[in-house]
């Protein structure tokens, strides 16, 4: 990561680009230079004429240093307008870490390329969310939905992937497919291992690559909602929603799907037994390992699916009493989570429902103190201006 501000430069097209992947270098000051490249796993992939998908997966190493970007290539004038508003929001939100940057392209492309169609791409990690998007369009339980193209799998997010596991990885994600007859196109990349995944703007930059790497193939991409609106409600708030800000002109990336409660969403799975075997939000261990059951994010999928009124989808799930009454929200989104899973639990379970309504309880106490707290030592000037 550059330690000052100054002028980057992004080259695409580095050594090693090619007909299966689209790559680009940024360089920076103090001799700064790191490479990013995407690569499908099993096919031949034309990397897109514009950059709209690479320059938005570096913007967040030049957000930290502060500067100016300035682009070897062609990118559309929504990408240029899009990133820019990017930049900004993060910087008014988190003024001491981010900046705003100025962007130039080399050539600025004027008006779409491609017609949207009926298709779109949907970004699947698997995960309950991301699961539930691509099924809402696949059932048509949204109107206007899409037709599933491909799900778009990315492999590298992770410091702990690796080949031998990526295989593994896409071979349970091909058998859940298989019964919806929707195919797989994984895209392997090197942004965890080049540190290029910003820890508070997250993996949505990345992903957004991955989308526009077929936009010659496809000209919308789908991906999920990364938490629920009540979450925006708590301090300290999760960061700004924008994730329609990584689309361009010749792609749109959209994001869609869960704002609905985790049990609505698990029952929504139910007639989709393969995916719903293959759910897992956690985040303890590889992508291709099954998951841990006992971390916060496995149980609250666990949780999910009994709240629904169903059985576990996988025997790796489970939901003990002492975990749930235990259980580690860290931060807003599994508090909202938490409590969207108590409001739509149905019947069954009630010591379950009984250990999740304290915890959610006591979290709701806790919070009520520290806010007061908050607005107390602001009125006397001990602390900074609340609401943020």
């Amino acid at each position: 990561m550059p330690t000052m501000s100054g002028a980057f430069i992004l080259e695409p097209g580095a050594p090693g680009a090619g007909a299966r992947g689209w790559q680009g270098t940024l360089r920076g000051p103090g001799g700064y230079e790191t490479e990013l490249w995407l690569r499908l796993v099993d096919d031949a992939l034309t990397p897109p004429s514009v950059l709209d998908g690479l320059v938005g997966a570096m913007l967040p190493v030049v957000m930290r240093a502060g500067g100016s970007l300035h682009v070897r290539g062609s990118l559309t004038r929504s990408a240029l307008r899009n990133l820019t508003e990017f930049s900004e929001a993060w910087a008014n939100w988190q003024p001491g870490r981010f900046h705003r940057i100025r962007i130039e392209a080399d050539r600025v492309v004027d008006g779409p390329s491609a017609q949207s169609g009926d298709e779109a791409l949907f970004a699947w990690s698997g995960s309950l969310r991301s699961t539930h998007t691509l099924v809402r369009h696949l059932d048509g339980l949204v109107p206007g939905h899409f037709k599933v193209r491909a799900a778009v799998r990315v492999l590298g997010l992770r410091r702990a992937d690796d080949a031998v596991g990526d295989a593994a990885a896409l071979e349970g994600a091909r058998l859940a497919l298989a019964p919806d007859g929707v195919p797989l196109w994984a895209v392997r990349t090197n942004a965890a291992a080049a540190g290029l995944i910003d820890p508070e703007i997250g993996v949505l930059p990345i992903v957004g690559a991955a989308l526009h790497a077929f936009s010659t193939r496809c000209a919308v991409g789908l991906h999920a909602r990364s938490w629920l609106f009540a979450a925006q409600l708590r301090f300290p708030r999760p960061g700004p929603v924008l994730q329609d800000l990584c689309s361009g002109d010749h792609f749109a990336v959209r994001a869609d799907g869960g704002v609905n409660p985790p049990p609505q969403m698990a029952g929504a799975l139910l007639p989709h037994p393969a995916l719903a075997a293959a759910v897992s939000d956690c985040h303890r261990g590889p992508r291709h390992a099954p998951p841990c059951g006992r971390c916060p994010d496995c149980r609250l999928t666990a949780l999910a699916f009994l709240a629904a009124g169903h059985s576990l989808p996988r025997r790796e799930l489970r939901a003990g009493l002492a975990g749930v009454g235990t259980l580690r929200f860290n931060g807003p989104v599994r508090a909202a989570d938490a409590e969207a899973t108590l409001e739509g639990w149905r019947e069954g379970h009630r010591a379950l429902r009984g250990a999740l309504a304290a915890r959610v309880g006591l979290a709701a106490a806790v919070t009520d103190i520290r806010d007061h707290l908050r607005w107390f030592g602001a009125a006397a000037g001990l602390r900074p201006p609340w609401p943020r």
